[in-house]
């Protein structure tokens, strides 16, 4: 069974609304250059673009396959997992980990090729089918990717929030262990996706920080160059501990 990415949805899923950072500037200034041309840089990366997959399997027949919508445009890529019927914690926490999946890769890739990333992850009521993404989980995540995010992370809503909230008082430890381990809380008080999904090694760790380091240095406004800085020290020091009970539900 295939759960998430319907051709035609509406109901309660996760939105994740993403900007990516130093592209518009690099199309204003480099739109004719014939090396490192920015819109055949963004067309290739968009192709390269994942469905990614979670798969619980129990050996039997009702095993779920959890594939999110992709979506891009100009500058901006949405990531969706919708849920069809009564939403269960199996289905709630497995949906998550897919949209987590998602955010790592691209976010991985835009690096490499000189970007970084800023967003929101949202959880309610969506509209979607082949062309159109409408309703109050897309415009709250855009909300918040434009008003609050301001630095390169991904920012947890408040809906969000309380699903979080709801899995401390009401599920086993063990399961929410699993989910706050890619979360972390900024030290402006708002939970966000922990960056530290960004490798899998140190070797791999190293290179996202000069990556970074790197794009951050290209900029020429040292206002934009500074929303690079939170991310890049977040990176240095390693893997965090994920989230404590107390992070939870404070807004």
């Amino acid at each position: 069974m295939i759960l998430g990415n319907n051709e035609k949805f509406k109901g309660i899923g996760y939105v994740c609304y993403i900007d990516v950072l130093g592209f518009s500037d690099n199309i204003l200034k480099n739109w004719n250059s014939q090396t490192s041309n920015p819109l055949e840089k963004i067309l290739s990366i968009k192709r390269e673009m994942p469905i990614f997959t979670e798969i619980e399997d129990d050996g039997q027949e009702n095993s779920r396959k959890y594939v999110c919508r992709v979506n891009t445009v100009s500058d901006s890529v949405t990531i969706c997992f919708g849920f069809n019927d009564e939403i269960i914690v199996g289905d709630l926490v497995l949906g998550l980990e897919a949209v987590l999946g998602n955010i790592s890769y691209i976010w991985s890739m835009f690096i490499m090729n000189g970007y970084t990333i800023r967003g929101a992850i949202e959880f309610g009521d969506v509209y979607w089918d082949e062309s159109d993404l409408i309703g109050p989980a897309f415009i709250n995540a855009y909300r918040l990717e434009s008003e609050v995010a301001k630095n390169s992370r991904i920012l947890v809503s408040s809906n969000l929030n309380r699903v979080f909230s709801n899995l401390v008082k009401h599920y086993d430890s063990s399961l929410t262990a699993h989910v706050f381990k890619y979360f972390r809380k900024d030290v402006d008080g708002y939970i966000i996706v922990d960056p530290n999904i960004l490798y899998k090694s140190d070797s791999e760790r190293s290179d996202r920080i000069e990556e970074l380091k790197k794009s951050r240095d290209a900029v020429s406004s040292g206002i934009v160059r500074e929303k690079y800085n939170p991310l890049i020290s977040m990176l240095s020091e390693g893997t965090s501990t994920g989230l404590k009970y107390s992070d939870i539900g404070s807004y």
